[in-house]
């Protein structure tokens, strides 16, 4: 049986990982390590989606000092890289929802606001790193999301039409980045944004587990 889709491209934190106890504790420390005030775990959830730079300049109210937040996000990466194994699982049900896609014959890509390298690092110690043909990180691109730039890379690396690709997150800013590209877009309703959110993006479906993605293999 084919599927409805030849290519399922995923966000990573909020909708294949549950990354978010990870998230907030490395922006906490690395605003603590850069003697910057403390903020409400509930703003850094909000802002996820966003590049690194783009989240620390709404943290921090707009420093100017493009160096400063070069250490910022350089402190990050460095507490993510320690907190990872400890606080970062799959979200339940991933890893069959990838077994059951790429089973059925459909390709897997990863599009994401992280680093590339810790894309590719953090899949495989949730032992998925295998289902994905290929990781577009913020770091391979010039504009961010929801700029399509990350997708038309996807498509061109993977030779396939935005008609046949579905792009799969947590956040309004995947499914703006989906659409702007005129793919079909999957709001998952477990991550980042609430439900009220995702559907004022304009998802073309919303599902609550990862399960439902049976419906699209």
């Amino acid at each position: 049986m084919g599927t409805t889709y030849q290519l399922f491209v995923f966000d990573f934190d909020g909708t294949l990982a549950d990354s978010g106890e990870c998230v907030v504790a490395s922006f906490a420390g690395s605003l603590e390590r850069n003697g910057l005030p403390p903020v409400e775990p509930h703003r850094i959830v909000e802002n996820m989606g966003r590049s690194l730079p783009e989240i620390f300049r709404d943290l921090t109210g707009g420093i100017h000092d493009d160096a400063r937040y070069e250490r910022l996000v350089a402190d990050y990466r460095d507490l993510y890289r320690q907190l990872l194994p400890e606080k970062t699982r799959a979200f339940p049900g991933i890893r069959d929802a990838l077994e059951q896609v790429t089973t059925a014959g459909a390709e897997c890509t990863v599009a994401t606001s992280k680093n590339t390298e810790f894309a590719v690092v953090s899949a495989r110690h949730l032992g998925i790193g295998d289902y994905f043909r290929l990781y577009i990180g913020d770091d391979l691109v010039v504009r961010k999301k929801p700029h399509p730039e990350m997708l038309e890379r996807t498509l061109a690396e993977t030779g396939i039409d935005p008609a046949d690709a579905v792009m799969i997150g947590d956040a309004a800013t995947d499914i703006a980045m989906g659409a702007a590209m005129g793919m079909d877009t999957i709001a998952v309703t477990w991550g980042a944004h609430s439900v009220e959110q995702l559907r004022a993006a304009g998802p073309t479906h919303i599902i609550d587990s990862a399960a439902e993605l049976h419906r699209f293999a």
